[in-house]
Order: structure tokens, then sequence, then C-alpha cells
């Protein structure tokens, strides 16, 4: 009897750890099941983010014609510069008399050659030189002429330089400025073109990661639903569930080949969507190597708005829009004063048989003609110049305004953008803790539908659960991601970022 009993113990003792083992076994499986992922379709090349925005710098038509056009804006500068430029004129030119002259000591023909050349320079100061050199050949039947042929040489330099409107070259000099600067802002605009390709390249491979973390959870939920279709199909055939138990969960099955089908459309609708940004091949096929993970970053109101009044373009453009505006001002103040220019002028001629000779006696003889003058215009009425000055006052005052308003925007944008990506970074711990809650769930109601005490409804709805809490969690990180974009974006600081890849 005694070993009876003994053997009863220990047949009991052997079946609690039969069911202790069989119970870790079946908990650990379910763990498994629940943390892994269904295995990813990688199909084509990995991109990593870095190599789109490789690829859409290389490759865009958008950074292409950014950069057109600030090479288009670069040649203003020397067009500007144009009225420095030396100009170069040459005049040749024959004339034959034989026309009837009242005088008897007029030929009865006469030829005249002139060869002539000049030079004219614009200087910074305003000034204007001008250098001519000519050779004039004359012939004629005459006897009373001296030198038949004769060739009469002559040089001139002639200086001109204003002392009213554009005194010293005032205008021009400031024109020039306002195209450099008018340059340096078509610099800003191609900048900003291409940051704002990187950010919608960004953007667009967060939610290309998303789409591809999401379609693995409708995957990984799909399982499950065939799953339980399987169990409840056995349970049926011995009658141990109701019919529509068995119903609900193929019916379940149904509704999640939809999700996956679905899911799978957006992932294929992401990826075509940066392949167009990054600019390749429609046909082949890519996917994200990165995938969205959350990354704890310190980021205070203050110094973003300190950075966004140093590096937004949008602001330094108006700045320079508001100097550009002066310098014009400047330009018509000036344009109101008459024109006074100060001229003075050097000829010197030589005459001779030879044209050689001739030449040479411009600076051998002293045969010169000096000329100063002072030449004054002014316009009585000047409505066009005062016009122009009203004008430009006008337009300097709105530039100030629009910087001032700029200024107001510049803070409410960034104020929001900050706001947004701290209420996402806040609330993702929340609704991933709440995800993790809603696993542990379906983990015991697995448990609970093994044993007997749930029902098919019940475990569907947590796997909805279970599914919505992923899904919520996978669309915060993207969230996050893509309001990190934003405010940088709002702070022109992603271009920074890739300045090793233009």
């Amino acid at each position: 009897m005694k070993h009876i009993k003994r053997i009863f113990l220990f047949l009991l003792f052997c079946i609690f750890c039969l069911t202790k083992c069989a119970t870790f076994v079946t908990n650990a499986q379910d763990e498994q099941s629940l943390a892994s992922e269904v295995k990813e379709v990688q199909v084509g090349r990995g991109l990593s983010l870095e190599q789109c925005i490789r690829f859409a710098i290389g490759n865009s038509f958008e950074v292409k014609l950014a950069r057109l056009d600030f090479l288009i804006a670069q040649t203003d500068q020397g067009i500007e510069q144009a009225i420095y430029d030396t100009v170069l004129s040459a005049d040749i030119s024959y004339e034959k008399d034989k026309r009837q002259l009242l005088s008897v000591f007029a030929a009865d023909e006469a030829q005249t050659n002139i060869y002539s050349t000049e030079a004219t320079k614009k200087l910074s100061s305003g000034t204007e030189l001008t250098l001519s050199l000519s050779d004039t050949r004359t012939w004629s039947t005459s006897e009373y002429i001296s030198n038949n042929p004769a060739h009469t040489a002559e040089g001139t330099l002639t200086l001109t330089q204003p002392l009213g409107k554009n005194i010293f070259g005032y205008i021009d000099r400031r024109n020039i400025s306002v195209t450099s600067l008018a340059i340096q802002n078509a610099d800003l605009d191609t900048k900003e073109r291409i940051e704002t390709l990187l950010a919608n390249v960004e953007m667009a491979y967060w939610e290309w990661a998303f789409s591809k973390k999401s379609m693995q959870i409708y995957r990984q939920i799909l399982e499950k639903a065939r799953g339980l279709d399987q169990t409840n199909a056995g349970n049926y055939d011995i009658g141990r569930i109701e019919k529509g138990d068995f119903l609900a969960s193929q019916a379940n099955v149904l509704i999640r080949e939809k999700d996956v089908q679905v899911a799978d459309n957006k992932y294929t609708r992401a990826e075509e969507k940066i392949k167009l940004l990054m600019n390749i091949e429609p046909t082949e096929r890519v996917y994200p190597q990165e995938s969205l993970e959350y990354q704890k970053r310190e980021i205070g109101l203050e110094d973003c708005l300190n950075k966004a009044f140093q590096k937004r373009r949008d602001y330094l453009k108006a700045k320079r829009e508001v100097e550009m505006k002066q310098l014009v001002l400047e330009t018509k103040t000036n344009a109101r004063w008459p024109e006074i220019d100060l001229v003075a002028s050097l000829t010197a001629n030589g005459i001779d048989r030879e044209s050689g000779r001739a030449i040479n006696n411009i600076t051998s003889d002293d045969n010169t003609k000096y000329y100063a003058g002072l030449e004054i215009s002014i316009p009585i009425e000047n409505n066009f110049a005062q016009s122009e000055f009203e004008k430009a006052t006008h337009i300097k005052e709105k530039t100030l305004i629009t910087l001032k308003s700029l200024e107001r925007s510049i803070v409410t944008e960034i104020g929001g953008a900050f706001q947004d990506y701290i209420t996402y970074d806040a609330n993702l711990n929340k609704i991933t803790e709440a995800a993790q809650l809603q696993r542990e769930k379906l983990i015991e109601e697995e448990k609970r539908f093994k044993y007997g005490r749930s029902n098919t409804k019940r475990l569907i709805d947590y796997q909805q659960d279970y599914l919505n809490a992923q899904l919520e969690v996978a669309k915060g990180l993207v969230d996050l991601e893509v309001a990190k974009v934003k405010l940088e974006k709002a702070l022109n600081t992603i271009l920074e970022k890739y300045e090793r890849l233009l």
C-alpha cells in the first residue's frame, strides 16, 4: 500500500512537471510569434536615406534647373559691368568731288580718303576717356596747294568727368552693387529649391519605410488569422465550436488578406514616389534599408528661433532686398541732379606728303590744340527723375514693412513646427506603452483560447486591437520623423547636412 502511494505521488509530480514544461514552451512560442515579424520581401536594391539624397542631387531635373537659373543670373554681373568695357571703332571713307564751283581757284577734281580709329573707355570714377587717331589724304587738281597729295594725321585725347548727375561714377557703381546683391539672392533661391527637394526626399523616404513596416504588420496579423482559422477548422470538425465561430475566422482571413493587398499597394506607391524624386528608372526595384526608430533629440525653441534668423533664406533675401532698394533710392536721388560735365581735350596733328611722316609729326612738332570746358544740362520740370525718386521711396518703405511681416511669420512658423515635433515626441512613449499592453493582452487571450476559456470573436477583436496599436506606433514614428524634417526645413538646416554631396 505504501509503495502504491509513492508511485501515485511520483506520477502526480511527473504530470506537474510536464504541465509546467508544456506551459513554458507554449508561452515561449507565443512570445516569439508576437515579437517576430514576417520575413521581409526585399526585392531589388536596398537604399539608405543618404543614397537617396545622393541620387536626387545627381539626377533630379529640379536641381539641374535651379543651378542653370543661378548661372543665368550670374551673367547679369557681366552685363552690368559692360559699361566699363573698352570700345574700339574704325572708319574708312573715300570721297571724289568733281562738282563745278564758283571760284576760279577751285580745283576741277578733288579726292579725299579718311582713315580713322577711336578707343573709348569708362573708368569706375565715371571718367570717360576717348582716344582717336585719323589720317586724311587729300588730292586735287588745284595749282594753289603746296602739298599735293597731302596727309593730315591727327590724334585727340578727350576726358569727360561728370560732376553732377552720376558724379564720379556714383550711379554706375551702385547699379553694379544692386546686381551683385541680386545674384546673391539668386544663389539663395537655388539653394532653397534644392533644399525643398531634399526635404521632400527625406519625408518620402520615411513614409516609404512606414509603408514597409505597415505591410509587415498586416502580414503578421494575417498569419495569426490563418492560424486561428486552421485551429477553428479542426475544432469545428470535432464539434468543439459552433459554426458561427468557424465562419467568423474564415471572414477574418479574407479581411486580413484584403488589408495586406492594400498595404502592398501603398508600399508600391511609396516606392514609385521616391523613385520619381530620385529620377531613377521606373522599372528598377528598390527597398529602404533604414527602419523607423525612435531617437531622442534635445531641441529648444529659443535655439530654433536664433538659428532661423541666422539661416532662413527668405529672411536673408528680405534684408538684402532692403539694402538693394536703399541703393536704388540713392541712385534716384542723384539722378535728380543736373548734368555737369568737365570736358578737356588735347589734339595734335601733322601734315606731310607721306602718311608715315605726317603721323610722326604729331609728336615731333608743337602742333597742338587744348580745350577745357564745363557743360551743363538742367531739366526745368524734371518730372521723370522726381517721379522715379518718389517711386523708389515708396518701394523701399514697402520692402521694410514686408521684412517686418516676414519676421512675425517666421516666429509663428517656427513655433508651430517646434510644437508639432515635441507633441509627437511626447505622445510616442504613450502609444508605445499602449502597444506593449495590447501585445500582452493578446498573449493572455491566446492562452485562454487554447484552454477553451475564450471565443473566436474576442480573439479577433484582440488581434485587431494589437494591429491598431502597432500601426499607431509606426504612424507615431513616421509623424515624428516628418515633423523633424519640417522643422529642419523651416530652419533651413537640411542642405548643410548634405553639403559634401553637392
